[in-house]
């Protein structure tokens, strides 16, 4: 497993639910994306549920997957619903049936994950008509990042489409100031 964040426990959960992080990064911004209509959703690497929070109010069902026991313990803690489910998981190996995910989403985690095993799983999962949302740090950087991963780690929006061949941005959007946001669609 490549996943680094793996190790991580409670101390990171906090910092990455903390208030401090709200003011870089704006979940609410994911208004802009969903209409109405309620999507069965996947929240690949989600952590403590930064976003889900927010993500599950559009999701007639959200899958909250991640590979840390702790990070799910501390999403169950903060996300209460009908409509949630957590699934312990690698990204390279999603025990989700094919085609079952209107909208797959990832914030600040694909650069973690082992990418080639993990495009084909999100592939394999999503439904033909569905679509990848994705927020994640801005690759511009000279190394002396004071936030987020080292450079060498951070991808672009280019970068994100070689991993989904077949994809185009159908929209993007700007969570943060350090981070930036797009819809990916066939």
């Amino acid at each position: 497993m490549t996943e680094h964040h793996h190790m991580w426990g409670e101390d990171a959960a906090k910092r990455l639910l903390s208030k401090d992080r709200e003011m870089f990064e704006d979940a609410s911004v994911l208004e802009s994306i969903f209409d109405d209509s309620k999507r069965i959703m996947a929240d690949l690497g989600c952590g403590p549920g930064f976003y889900a929070k927010k993500l599950k109010e559009f999701a007639s069902v959200l899958y909250c997957i991640d590979s840390s026991k702790a990070m799910l313990a501390v999403a169950r803690k903060n996300l209460n619903g009908k409509n949630v489910r957590f699934i312990e998981a690698d990204s390279s190996d999603i025990p989700l049936s094919d085609s079952s995910v209107d909208v797959l989403f990832m914030a600040n985690s694909f650069h973690d994950m082992d990418k080639k095993p993990t495009s084909k799983e999100v592939m394999r999962i999503l439904k033909p008509d569905g679509m990848i949302v994705i927020i994640d740090w801005e690759k511009s950087g000279d190394g002396k990042e004071e936030r987020g991963p080292p450079a060498y780690l951070r991808m672009s929006k280019e970068d994100y489409l070689k991993f989904f061949p077949g994809f185009g941005i159908k929209k993007e959007f700007t969570p943060g100031r350090d981070h930036f946001g797009i819809v990916l669609e066939r």
